[in-house]
């Protein structure tokens, strides 16, 4: 995902999250489709899966830069180091009506990397979650009926950064853009890595 800076004087919607690879992405989109046979619902889309760390919301374009100084602080006191996130679990909630893939254990570097970035982001006067963090990545919306949690065949996820996303919202949904990327060993890098191709929603 290539970083494309947002339009000035808009204000854009803004998180942090993990990013899938390829393959990663593939597997997850396969296990959202065998949610919607069971649930149906309206599917992300594999390009826009992810998980997010830390949702920001509105904020304005002079803010941004205090995003990426929080995002350069957190790479560099948690040396962004790499790790693996097991997604192993299948489950839902009834009051949104959202699928998601989850995790029986939440690994200790994701856990720090969470609190890491919460601390900053208060220090820099944005609100943050209160509610403990829970790894998930949404596989469908709007799911019509609703699915029990249960084990899945485990989706192993090489975890070497995060970045800063805008959401984008369109009449095909959302569109998301890289505002920057931090990798393991590159600080505030922004590379590209490359995606399966978009379905419909």
């Amino acid at each position: 995902m290539k970083p494309d800076p947002a339009a000035p004087g808009k204000p854009s919607r803004v998180f942090f999250a993990l990013w899938p690879d390829a393959r990663v992405a593939k597997r997850l989109d396969e296990l959202g489709a065998e949610a919607h046979a069971e649930c149906a619902g309206r599917r992300t889309r594999c390009e826009t899966l992810h998980l997010t760390l830390a949702f920001i919301g509105d904020v304005s374009p002079q803010r941004l830069a205090e995003l990426i100084a929080v995002g350069n602080e957190v790479g560099i006191e948690g040396e962004a180091s790499s790790f693996t996130l097991r997604l192993d679990l299948l489950g839902g909630w009834r009051h949104n009506r959202i699928v998601w893939a989850g995790a029986q254990s939440c690994p200790a570097p994701l856990a720090g990397l969470v609190e890491r970035l919460n601390g900053a982001l208060e220090a820099a006067r944005f609100a943050v979650e209160r509610r403990p963090f829970t790894p998930h990545v949404t596989l469908l919306r709007k799911a019509q009926t609703q699915v029990s949690t249960r084990c899945v065949d485990p989706i192993d996820w090489p975890v070497d950064g995060f970045v800063l996303v805008e959401s984008v919202q369109s009449s095909a949904g959302a569109h998301y853009r890289t505002l920057r990327e931090w990798r393991a060993g590159k600080g505030g890098g922004e590379g590209a890595d490359s995606r399966c191709a978009g379905k419909s929603s």
